[in-house]
This record gives structure tokens, sequence and C-alpha cells, in this order.
């Protein structure tokens, strides 16, 4: 931006870097440009940036007395194959001389940065001057090297002959951000130089030394998750079928029960659509980007209205024991809009949110503070809910010890299996930020998570019918009826068949000559000795 006359304030005047011209530029804001197309591996349609600071002079490092230009995402990343780890090149800032920048090595196995890349690596690099322009100098004799930006991290001084390391950056799907990105500053306070191309080199081998390994155990979580919410789905509709099913499983609770197990199913079908229609298939994300987003507000609404009617669980039956001392009549309206609607609030407002400043392919990017608005409410639904379940024990521990015992036991069983859920269910949201750096710890934790995560209507029903003591009753009284009627019909079909053929008989050989059957030989036998008792006596009456 280039000004007629001086502008007010403070302001950086306009200079040569080395290969761009930068004009009159406002204090506290960035000049930015399209990158020049005379350098060789530099894409026109990048960016270049320089930024002026508030005291309307250019950035510079204080220990270079040079001011600094980014040309960062000016670079197109292509191989290059050499007998070292494959390395791309992406410059590092430029100095205001009329020499060649200075760039940097770095290793990485992307080959096109996105825009969301992109934009972390600016705010990186800004955070990284910033920080290299408000540090103290280095106050420890001997050599050492200065600190530097190498394009993807920020390197500060490092005395001579030592390495320095950081967790490799985030900004790639592949990196192992637990892994360590290491420089080395050597004996005589130089930053080392790759000795194929003489370029300062900073390694970043091992941020990519598990790629494979990690795409594997990937596609292992990826089928896990299917398998976990396929089994949910069948798990939950075996369970409705169930409650909907036998008429002396309706009350209160049970209707609870069925809207929670509602939820979980509705969630489990979002996420396979989302798994199968969305994630395995990038090319939708640019087909559908609309559709896939209104997919992912549903997800989110339905995990909402999970951890509620969790919720609702928990608020009924400390309105049962506590406060209304074993009543069982309570208006479930207030169940339905507390289960139901209040999620559709949050869900929305994160939508909103979402449209508005962080509206990436199909919100698929956990990267933003905005996903707070729907896990709050769910984290504060969880500490409530869990104050609600101890206190609901502390009441049948201490007043129910004597008296109601059946009743206290009927209820002990549903707290109990309600408590047992309400930490299980939220622990995902209670642990996440605390991922073990270990690797293999990391992967045991990712395992966990994948099972609290994906297979929460397989536990839901499990523990909610499959292990319910009045389902269970249930299930044995009809089964049990069942046995009863089809020994009924058979005895009755042996029977018919057996008069008939009696009744057709037209000599005097005894019955059990002409019919055997396998389930009633005992009876035909039974009628048979009968008959032939008669038939003696008769013939004892007429000796």
């Amino acid at each position: 931006m280039y000004f007629t006359s001086s502008p007010e304030g403070p302001y950086c005047n306009q200079t040569w870097d080395g290969w761009l011209c930068w004009g009159d530029t406002p204090a506290g804001t960035y000049a930015s440009q399209s990158c020049p197309d005379y350098v060789p591996g530099f894409d026109p349609m990048g960016k270049a940036t320089k930024y002026c600071d508030e005291s309307g002079n250019w950035l510079r490092i204080s220990e270079l007395n040079s001011t600094l230009s980014n040309y960062t995402l000016c670079v197109t990343y292509r191989d290059v194959l050499t007998s070292e780890p494959v390395n791309r090149t992406t410059p590092s800032c430029t100095t205001e001389t009329y020499t060649e920048p200075t760039i940097e090595m770095v290793v990485t196995p992307v080959v096109n940065q996105k825009d969301e890349e992109r934009q972390k690596i600016i705010d990186a690099q800004y955070k990284c001057f910033e920080k290299m322009y408000r540090d103290p100098p280095y106050n420890k004799t001997g050599p050492y090297c200065n600190r530097t930006w190498d394009g993807w991290l920020c390197w500060g001084d490092t005395p001579a002959g030592t390495y320095t390391s950081q967790n490799c950056p985030p900004y790639f799907i592949d990196f192992d951000s637990t892994e360590k990105a290491t420089k080395y500053c050597d004996e005589a306070g130089h930053w080392f130089r790759h000795p194929d191309n003489n370029r300062t080199w900073s390694n970043y081998t091992l941020c990519i030394a598990h790629t494979e390994g990690k795409a594997k155990m990937a596609q292992i979580l990826y089928y896990m998750a299917i398998v976990g919410h396929t089994l949910s789905i069948v798990s939950l509709l075996i369970s409705l079928v169930i409650f909907f099913y036998f008429k002396s499983l309706s009350c209160q609770r049970i209707t609870l029960h069925k809207n929670l197990f509602c939820s979980y199913l509705f969630n489990s079908v979002f996420t396979i659509v989302n798994l199968i229609s969305v994630t395995s298939k990038p090319s939708l994300l640019q087909s559908i980007p609309v559709g896939c987003k209104v997919l992912h507000f549903f997800q989110q609404y339905m995990m909402g209205c999970n951890y509620f009617w969790m919720l609702c669980e928990g608020i009924y039956l400390h309105t049962l024991i506590v406060v209304a001392v074993f009543a069982e009549e309570q208006h479930l309206h207030w169940y339905y809009l507390l289960g139901w609607g209040f999620p559709l609030v949050p869900a929305s407002i994160y939508a909103v949110a979402r449209t508005k400043y962080f509206d990436d392919n199909c919100w698929m990017s956990v990267e933003t503070q905005l996903l707070y608005i729907v896990h709050g409410p769910i984290m504060a639904a969880l500490i409530v809910n869990l104050f609600f379940l101890l206190n609901i024990v502390r009441v049948l521990v201490t007043k129910l010890r004597d008296t109601h015992r059946a009743e206290s036991n009927m209820y002990m069983k549903a707290v109990r299996a309600t408590l047992i859920l309400v930490p299980l269910l939220g622990i995902q949201f209670v642990v996440v930020p605390w991922r073990p750096e270990n690797r293999l710890a990391g992967e045991i934790y990712d395992y966990v998570m994948n099972v609290l995560m994906h297979y929460l209507g397989l536990l839901v029903s499990t523990i909610f019918c499959f292990f319910n003591g009045e389902v269970q009753a249930a299930l044995k009284r009809q089964w049990m009826q069942y046995k009863a009627q089809w020994g009924q019909r058979r005895r009755e079909h042996c029977s018919m068949r057996s008069t008939s053929y009696t009744a057709t008989s037209i000599t005097e050989v005894p019955v059990y000559l002409y019919h055997h059957d396998c389930n009633s030989e005992q009876l035909n036998g039974r009628q048979t000795e009968d008959k032939e008792l008669e038939a003696l006596k008769s013939r004892e009456t007429y000796a």
C-alpha cells in the first residue's frame, strides 16, 4: 500500500527487501502482496507479508540488525530426493540486503498445504517474530547460535555444540506432535548446514518416522468405530423392542430409558453415515459441503441429547427418592423439554458461530474452541448428574436401611446402573486434555477413548436393559409361558391323533400296535394299559 502523502500517525517507510518493494505502511499492521514470479519454486498466487510494529518500524531481529519479510507461503512444495531423509525446502525470512535470502531445509511428507495449515504456519511465524523481537539478548558467555525461524518452528538462542529440540508442529495430519524436531548448533556457533546444499537444516525426521504405523492404527480405529456403532444400533433396537413389547415394563422410569435409547440410536446412525459417506470419501467434502455440515450439526445435537437424557435419569431418581419420597407419578413433559429441547440451543449457537468464525470443510476440524459451546453444557450436565446420584446414594443408605427394604433394593440397582454410566460416559471430556506424550501410552489411550466414545449405545443398553432384573424376569416369564403353551399344543395334537387312530380301528388288536409317537408313547401306553386292565376284569367277571 502506497501513500501519496504521509499517513497520519506512526508508519513504516517504503523499502526494498531484496525481492519486493514495500510501500508506506501504518504502524501495527501487516503489509502483503503477491509473491515474486521470478524466483524459482515460488508460487505467484501466494502472499508475502511484512509487519510494521506499533512504533512504526519494520519488524527486526536485533542480533542481525536486519528487518524481516515473510515468504513462507510463496514456496511450492516438491520432493527433493537425496540420500538423506526426504527433504522439502521452504524459505525463511529474508534480510533487508540485496543478496538472496537464506533458505533452510525442513522435512515433511505433505505435498500441498491446505488453507488451514497455511494459516497455522502464519500465526506461528508472527508469534515467533514477536518473541524474537521481545526476548532479551543472549547473556551467557561463549559462542552461540542466534534465534531463528526455519519456516515451521521458532528456535531460540542455543549454546554452541549442543542440540535443541521441541515438539513437532501440529500443522499437518501426518505429523506426530508428540515426537521431537531437533536442530544442532555446531562448535563455532553456527546452525548445522546440510552437506548437499550448504543450507541450514532442521531435523523433522522423527515427526514422520511412525507415519505408516499411525495410518494403520487410524484404519483400525475407523473400523472399530463402525463396529461399535453397529453393535450399539442392534442392541438398542433389541432393547426398544423389549420395552415396547412387554406391557409389564410400562412405567415412567422405562419411558425415560426409551428416550435415552432413542437418542443413542439416532446418534449412532448419524455417526455411521458420517464415517461411511464423508470421512472415507474426501471428494464429497467439495461436492456436498452444506449436506455434511447439516449432518455434523445433527451429530452435535444428538450428542447433547445423549447426556441430557442421562441428566433426566438422574433428576428423575433424585425427585423420586429424595424429594417426593417414592412418589410414582411425575410430569414427564419437563423431561422431554430438557432431553430433546435444550440441546438444540447450544447446537444451534455452535452452528451459527462455526459458520461465521471457523467455516472449514464439513466442520471436520477440531482445532477450534467453538466446540466448547456444545461440550460446556455437557460437562455441566455430568457434574450436576453426579451430584444428584451421590445425594441419592446418601439418602438410600441412611434413611432406607431398615424401612422399605424391597423398594430400597430396587432403587439401589437403578442408581448403581446410572452411577456407573455417568463417569463412564463423561470420561472422554475429562481426560482429553491429558493425552500421554509417550507413543505406546498414547496408542493405548486412543483405543480406550475409541471404545468409550463409539460403544456407548451398547454399554447403555447392556446396563439398563439386559442387566435389568425386571427385564430379565419378564423375559423368563415370557419364555416359561411360551414353553407351557408349546407343550400344551403338542399334548393336544398328540391326543387328537391318538383318538383318531382309536376311533378308526376295526379290529380288536390293541391300538398301541398301530401307533407310536415319540412324544406320546407314555400317554398312549397308559391308555392301552387301562384298556387291557378293563378287558382282563371283564373276563374275570364272566369266568
